[in-house]
């Protein structure tokens, strides 16, 4: 299904930081074709990697 990108948030970590072995989430809110809404995580690195920023459109095998 299609969304767009309406919000994302980087995941706070705390004073504790990222945990080892782990990489940087964040919380994505979409929207799809019928204006439903609704929270996803993704990765900081995918997000880079395809270059998504809020406003685009994605792709999600529901």
């Amino acid at each position: 299904m299609r969304y767009k990108i309406i919000e994302i948030y980087e995941e706070d970590y705390g004073c504790e930081g990222i945990p080892e072995n782990s990489e940087t989430m964040c919380n994505v809110l979409v929207s799809d074709e019928l204006g439903n809404k609704k929270w996803i995580k993704l990765s900081d690195d995918f997000l880079i990697k395809h270059k998504l920023n809020e406003g685009d459109y994605l792709e999600l095998l529901d």
